[in-house]
């Protein structure tokens, strides 16, 4: 395999087509690969062999767009234009009771910061799970906070809700708006938030296609072994 550090190219110089070349190795180096070797060593050890793919989204995501990160070693925004890069993995994430429930999570400290997610530029929603003919799937949304009305209005409802009045008792440390990533193995293309209960949210459909302010910037699946890119756009 070409060694990719001999010789480190500029991003804002590949093309889509480039761009496309080197996603497949990221994801075959970083998930499938990886995926394989953990499931040695959870066999050995009966530990788990989950993998984080925290930061590995957000360098696909680079990859996807052209845009750079925003810092090293967790600090900076995820992008350098302040975007937001969230990940949800069902990848080897059954519980005892053999449930799924990855999720993207909204993580807030203080006021400032749960209210930041409706100004930042736009939000990236990394997805992998299997699709319905079982083979692993990568998939990557973009959606403006500012335009995408059902996302605004949702999360506005829950910092009314429940951030600001969390956030103002001093012994609650931070808050978290948890958004679920399309089913796995399924062809839906909506997050989902509320539980539907008294005390929650109505359960709510937020379509990331063929709506606006939201769209699908990139989908891979592996076939036969082979990661094949279905959709990548600027």
């Amino acid at each position: 395999m070409e060694d990719i550090h001999e010789k480190i190219p500029n991003l804002y110089e590949l093309t889509l087509d480039e761009r496309a070349k080197f996603i497949k190795r990221l994801l075959q180096e970083q998930i499938i690969e990886q995926r394989d070797n953990l499931h040695f060593w959870r066999d050995l050890t009966n530990q788990p062999a989950q993998i984080d793919t925290g930061y590995i989204a957000q360098h696909l995501v680079s990859l996807v767009t052209g845009i750079k990160g925003g810092g090293f070693r967790g600090k900076g925004d995820d992008l350098e234009d302040g975007s937001e890069v969230k990940s949800a993995n069902f990848l080897d994430s059954l519980d005892k009771k053999g449930a799924v429930a990855p999720r993207w999570n909204f993580m807030c400290n203080d006021k400032d910061q749960m209210e930041s997610f409706l100004t930042i530029r736009a939000i990236y929603l990394v997805s992998v799970d299997f699709n319905p003919t079982n083979n692993i799937r990568f998939r990557v949304w973009r959606i403006y906070p500012q335009i995408h009305e059902t996302f605004k209005v949702r999360y506005i409802e829950w910092m009314n809700k429940l951030g600001y009045p969390k956030l103002d008792d001093p012994k609650r440390p931070g808050v978290n708006f948890q958004l679920f990533p399309p089913k796995n193995k399924t062809d839906d293309n909506f997050a989902r938030h509320g539980n539907g209960r008294e005390d929650g949210f109505e359960k709510l459909q937020i379509h990331l296609e063929d709506v606006e302010g939201a769209k699908l910037l990139f989908c891979a699946e592996i076939e036969n072994t082979n990661i094949i890119v279905k959709t990548i756009v600027n």
